[in-house]
């Protein structure tokens, strides 16, 4: 689909809009800090909705209207979008081989790269929601076969939680691939995702950057390709084609300036029945380079792609020359826990928390027996909601590589035990707790001269839980001291002393 016809699309799309509703087109602009998102609800971006952008904010998108009312992809309030220009091309695709049946079956979901969201798509819609920063979308993968020969099943689901990452202006997406069915195993499961960068003052004329693709390639990590080609089909199961054949599988800096962008497959081996593959990808924008690169940094990303208007539009562009220091903005896509281990596996790779506010964190349909990973503070509370059935069984901290001291167990405001990394974690019914759905971790300190990796900027957190809560999360505390059980004996038998004096001297109201 070439540009011009897509922007007459776009139009086509707007004006059905503006008509009235369009039955079956769902989706939300969510925002955090300078960065929007339109979420459409299969997953995708490029959505038509109201959000910050007018054409002022967007000078190089016509279709926004002075409410704000236009396609929103990924946005910069005051520079504008860097996906939606031009071609709504922007969405992924799952594919994976029914060991049962033989058949190897796809879904897809994006607006203008083929094969889109219609024909046959295999993707049946589940539940879509939204907040102001947040949405999800969950969609069923159908089997591939004809009505009739046991079509319309559904074996897999694919679920994206949108929302605000541990980054300034950088939405994290939990992507969630799951094998629905009870009795067949999925194999060779490949995700993809494409985008076309179109970056802001200067659509049709970026530089591209991929880093991290070299190094994580299968077998070592979960890349299977990836290249420059926004435009490319989302179908797992159709070729990789890049523009620059030079960008096919490999890391390079400052490509182009030329109208392209970015396509990953991720191949996440086989799903037993009901088993689950989870990844994250972010989308965010920064007003330079080098805090698009500390973002990367602070979200731990594996392999990443950015994407930079040209500084000299009017001159010869020379490959290599890029922008070097990304102003006015420099957009971000990136993917953690595409290395080989999945997250939570390992605390070196823990869940990262979604962030409603500050100092707090929160990770949404929590399973058991993995690592979780806020930045470390004074101390946090963990509470598990939405099942009052469900309690917590194990905690541990993490090891001593990770440069923390003791750390103080607090149940009911009461420390009941003193926690060391490698000192294997506490055991709630063991130790006579039960029914326990709130505690605290406290005296969070790393030691300083510890050359431990990441000690300053995560406190990877061990946990085990029964039942099915819908969230799990962790406050942040500030706790100067917490008492252990002797000193609330001493403080008790002060306090006793203090009232007998006051009442001596007459000075008890």
């Amino acid at each position: 689909m070439t540009k011009h016809f897509a922007k007459w699309a776009g139009m086509a799309v707007l004006a059905a809009l503006l008509a009235g509703p369009t039955p079956g087109w769902a989706g939300a602009v969510i925002t955090f800090g300078e960065t929007s998102l339109g979420v459409n609800n299969e997953g995708h971006l490029n959505f038509f909705g109201f959000g910050p952008g007018t054409p002022e904010d967007n000078p190089g998108e016509s279709l926004f209207d002075p409410l704000g009312f236009g396609p929103y992809g990924l946005f910069r309030r005051g520079v504008g979008d860097a996906t939606s220009p031009g071609c709504l091309c922007e969405g992924w695709g799952v594919a994976a081989t029914n060991d049962t049946t033989g058949v190897r079956f796809s879904g897809t979901a994006s607006v203008d790269n083929f094969p889109g969201v219609t024909n046959m798509n295999n993707v049946t819609p589940g539940t879509f929601g939204f907040t102001a920063d947040r949405a999800t979308s969950v969609v069923h993968i159908d089997n591939g076969l004809p009505t009739g020969f046991g079509g319309a099943s559904h074996p897999m689901t694919v679920t994206h939680q949108f929302g605000p990452s541990l980054a300034p202006d950088v939405f994290q997406v939990q992507v969630t691939i799951e094998n629905t069915s009870a009795t067949d195993t999925l194999s060779d499961v490949v995700y993809r995702r494409a985008m076309d960068w179109d970056i802001p003052p200067t659509e049709f004329d970026e530089y591209v950057t991929h880093q991290g693709v070299a190094a994580n390639l299968e077998p070592v990590g979960n890349i299977r390709g990836a290249n420059d080609n926004g435009f490319n089909s989302v179908d797992p199961q159709d070729p990789l084609n890049p523009i620059d054949p030079a960008t096919q599988d490999t890391d390079f800096v400052d490509n182009g300036p030329n109208d392209h962008g970015s396509v990953f497959d991720f191949a996440f081996g086989n799903l037993a029945p009901g088993a689950s593959r989870i990844f994250n990808i972010f989308y965010g924008s920064a007003g330079n380079e080098a805090d698009a690169l500390s973002a990367i940094a602070t979200l731990g990303a594996t392999a990443y792609s950015l994407g930079q208007s040209n500084p000299d539009p009017f001159g010869p562009g020379p490959a290599g020359v890029g922008n070097p220091d990304g102003t006015p903005a420099t957009y971000l896509f990136a993917f953690g826990g595409v290395g080989g281990v999945e997250p939570g596996s390992t605390p070196d790779v823990p869940i990262l928390p979604f962030v409603p506010a500050p100092a707090e964190f929160e990770f949404p349909a929590p399973e058991p027996r993995r690592w979780f990973d806020p930045p470390f503070v004074d101390g946090f509370e963990y509470s598990l909601v939405g099942d009052p059935t469900a309690e917590f069984l194990f905690v541990d901290v993490p090891p001593a590589a990770f440069g923390f001291g003791p750390i103080d167990l607090v149940i009911g405001g009461v420390v009941v035990a003193t926690l060391i990394g490698d000192g294997g974690g506490f055991d709630f019914l063991a130790n006579g707790f039960s029914g326990v759905q709130t505690f605290s971790l406290v005296g969070i300190d790393p030691l300083l001269d510890s050359a431990g990796p990441g000690f300053s900027t995560a406190f990877p957190t061990f946990l085990d839980f029964t039942g099915s809560p819908t969230a799990l999360t962790m406050s942040g505390i500030e706790v100067a001291t917490v008492p252990e059980p002797s000193a609330l004996l001493i403080l008790a038998v002060g306090l006793i002393v203090l009232v007998d004096v006051r009442r001596r001297w007459g000075i008890v109201r």
